[in-house]
């Protein structure tokens, strides 16, 4: 299993077809390569987008050309080979710490798996340690 800490940037943006699209194709012509893409409305029914790039300051200037107002937030991107159960370990250790993990996600295709765990700013410095990073 490997965990590293990463840059993730959020923004708002519009709830209406096509938004994803614009900046899919824009950040595509700033040849900026991105290793996750979300788009989610939140509990007070605003859209908003989030990603992590490979190159996260590469990423920053494509979307400050937009006149997009990121925030930035720091995550956990876990990766390994597919299994039942494989984000468990991670999970217990920060259960086990009392580190609430504010949002997660994962993805599994071809015998490997990608997920992105977050927990707030102030538990971020213990996380990194409770999973060795």
């Amino acid at each position: 299993m490997n965990i590293k800490l990463v840059k993730c940037l959020d923004w708002p943006a519009t709830d209406r077809p096509g938004e994803l699209l614009m900046y899919a194709e824009h950040l595509h012509n700033e040849k900026v390569n991105l290793d996750a893409l979300w788009g989610y409305v939140t509990h007070d029914n605003k859209a908003r987008l989030a990603a992590i790039g490979k190159h996260p300051t590469k990423l920053q200037y494509a979307l400050r050309k937009l006149g997009v107002k990121t925030q930035i937030c720091k995550g956990f991107q876990v990766s390994g080979k597919d299994r039942t159960g494989a984000l468990i370990d991670v999970f217990r250790k920060l259960s086990n710490a009392k580190i609430n993990i504010e949002c997660a996600d994962a993805l599994a295709t071809q015998g490997k798996y990608s997920g992105t765990i977050w927990v707030s700013k102030s538990d971020l410095g213990r996380a990194k340690k409770v999973l060795g990073i």
